[in-house]
């Protein structure tokens, strides 16, 4: 819940700098690390200058790991270079159980695809450690245009 105000209150803050070409609205992604995990959550991306964009984002991930059902909160920060129609990005994900950095490629910010190595903080009750190599498709869908 905390993950979420902190998502909202960025996302208030950002908003009110109309100076800059932003996008928001909801996410959706795959991603593969240890078993299957679909999040589904938000995301706020911002214009630095003319062909770097920062992106934050808040999900649930919905996991069926080890016969197991999980909800488990993920806040993201992704940096795009040099965006045009295709760009590379590095993300770092947290949840409380992991810090995932990643690399990978957007097309338009409306797909992506990436690639990283989760490194655990703590264990889930449970569960085996959620850590190692991790890969992911997303789609998020902009409910703005001000790029």
């Amino acid at each position: 819940m905390r993950i979420i105000l902190i998502f909202v209150c960025l996302l208030i803050g950002t908003s009110t700098l109309q100076a800059q070409n932003s996008l928001w609205g909801p996410s959706v992604s795959y991603q593969y690390q240890k078993g299957s995990i679909v999040k589904v959550g938000g995301y706020y991306a911002t214009e630095i200058n003319n062909t770097n964009i920062l992106k934050v984002d808040a999900t649930a991930n919905f996991t069926w790991t080890q016969g197991k059902y999980a909800v488990i909160p993920e806040v993201a920060v992704a940096y795009y270079s040099d965006m045009y129609y295709i760009g590379a990005f590095g993300r770092a994900e947290i949840t409380p159980y992991t810090i995932t950095p990643k690399v990978g490629l957007s097309l338009f910010t409306l797909f992506e695809v990436d690639l990283g190595y989760g490194l655990p903080i703590a264990d889930k009750t449970d569960y085996r450690p959620i850590k190692g190599f991790t890969t992911s498709i997303r789609f998020n869908i902009p409910i703005n245009s001000k790029f």
